[in-house]
């Protein structure tokens, strides 16, 4: 009895880590009393290997109902293991004209997934660096619980 338990618990696990075959890296930041400040810089180190894959590179985002704007600006700067800098602003759209938050909840906090980079092939291998922050006019940004990036294999 003891021995079907682990192999049940063995063959879950497997199962589990392979519904996502195909993420290649997926991390949230948590961001401190829900009150992400100006100052705190969010940042993903990516260790990427495969330069031929084309993959799709997302900004995950949680947020708390008690947000008080429709959509929200982040500056994303990407460093390459050669040191080139790359930097956008991107505006987030986190509810519709009615104020229905985008994303799913549970409870009273949405997460939602979107898309910053489609069909990105690697030019080199090694580490690559996300840097977030915050650009909106509030110095401290109420209702950020935490902000992420996924980079997942571009399925042709």
């Amino acid at each position: 009895m003891k021995m079907l338990r682990v192999l049940y618990t063995l063959l879950l696990g497997v199962l589990v880590l392979s519904c996502d075959s195909n993420r290649v890296y997926e991390q949230y930041e948590n961001i401190p009393d829900f009150e992400w400040n100006q100052d705190n810089i969010l940042r993903f180190e990516v260790e990427i290997t495969d330069t031929v894959q084309a993959n799709n590179i997302f900004i995950n985002l949680r947020n708390s109902g008690d947000y008080a704007y429709s959509n929200l600006w982040v500056f994303v700067k990407v460093i390459s293991p050669d040191n080139e800098i790359e930097e956008e602003k991107v505006e987030i759209e986190l509810a519709d004209e009615t104020g229905d938050w985008y994303g799913s909840g549970f409870g009273d906090i949405f997460d939602l997934q979107v898309p910053f980079k489609q069909i990105v092939v690697f030019p080199k291998p090694g580490k690559y660096v996300f840097e977030i922050t915050q650009g909106m006019y509030d110095l401290k940004l109420k209702g950020i619980a935490n902000v992420g990036i996924r980079i997942e294999k571009e399925n042709r």
